[in-house]
């Protein structure tokens, strides 16, 4: 009786399958540990490692679907992905509070020395800017994503609304990597604390 040489190994097929296994575990590693601490943790949890934001409970998923920037190409959800974002809203003219907040979020981010490509910054503007404050923000913020709202787009400024915080007063907020809209913070904040808070973030977390 013939043997058919194309019959494969059972003992490798095995190995194949556990090797594939093993891998589609290890890609699903990162996005179960944020899940379980978010559901398990909660807030006990995360108000144990941060102290100086105020939490948004639940985190907020944020629905952006392409705001245009200053270069002509759209900032679009994936573009929340993967990194911490911190967020203001401001009118063209950037009052001190504009000012301060883009102050702060900067040196928070340039703190965070080895770990700065994990931080990003996105200024929307309520209206249209001037020649001058283009002029500042690429000076002054080169870092700095920023968009221009559209009218119609009121959908976004009712996501950062709620209970205690709301993008027309004096907060700015953070942005977690899976894009959950997850901290707010005004300027009473001690800068040091909310360097804290970014520094602890980033250790705990695998993702972003």
């Amino acid at each position: 009786m013939e043997t058919n040489e194309s019959t494969p190994d059972p003992k490798q097929v095995r190995r194949s399958r556990i090797s594939l296994v093993l891998i589609f575990v290890l890609f699903l590693i990162p996005p179960v540990a944020a899940w379980v601490a978010w559901q398990y943790l909660g807030i006990e949890g995360v108000e144990g490692t941060t102290n100086a934001g105020t939490l948004v409970t639940p985190a907020r998923p944020l629905q952006i679907d392409g705001l245009p920037l200053a270069d002509g190409s759209a900032f679009a959800e994936r573009d929340l992905r993967g990194r911490w974002t911190y967020v203001m809203f401001a009118t063209s003219a950037c009052d001190e509070t504009c000012k301060q907040q883009l102050y702060l979020t900067r040196q928070t981010r340039l703190a965070m020395s080895k770990d700065i490509p994990r931080v990003q910054r996105l200024l929307v503007l309520l209206d249209a800017p001037d020649e001058p404050f283009t002029r500042f923000l690429a000076k002054e913020h080169q870092d700095l994503h920023w968009v221009v709202l559209a009218e119609g787009r009121n959908g976004l400024l009712t996501q950062f609304r709620g209970t205690g915080f709301a993008p027309e007063g004096v907060q700015y907020f953070l942005v977690d990597p899976l894009g959950n809209l997850m901290m707010y913070y005004d300027l009473q904040v001690p800068t040091r604390g909310m360097r804290d808070d970014l520094r602890k973030l980033l250790k705990i977390s695998q993702i972003g």
